[in-house]
């Protein structure tokens, strides 16, 4: 029989959070005139869980790692948002080829790319 420490640590090891709905995009986009925001990661703990503040809120890093522009797609003008790692020459009303990991917010009709990003212009 299974004791209760057991049952304990598969169950935390269960409700670890690995990343793993992440998913691959790759998608042509149009930048349509919002500006980039600096980019501020959440704060996970040891187990790769997202950390919360005493409200419920998604505690966030102090330190920017990057910025995030907001793009429309061009197939579904669903948004997409894709975090760079630092300010780039990206034209307004251009085209442009994003690929990388992230995550499809179908409640918010929006798709956030944060990981192993790719931007090239789409010609």
């Amino acid at each position: 029989m299974i004791n209760q420490s057991t049952l304990d640590k598969l169950n935390a090891i269960a409700k670890e959070d690995h990343g793993n709905n992440k998913q691959a995009f790759k998608r042509v986009v149009i930048k349509l005139g919002v500006k980039p925001v600096k980019h501020f990661p959440k704060v996970k703990d040891k187990t790769g869980k997202t950390m919360k503040d005493e409200s419920g809120n998604d505690l966030r890093s102090e330190t920017s790692d990057g910025y995030t522009y907001t793009f429309s797609d061009f197939e579904t003008s669903q948004v997409v948002k894709v975090v760079l790692d630092k300010l780039y020459d990206i034209k307004v009303m251009n085209a442009y080829l994003i690929s990388g990991l992230g995550y499809d917010i179908r409640s918010g009709n929006m798709i956030f790319i944060d990981e192993d990003v790719k931007i090239t212009e789409y010609k």
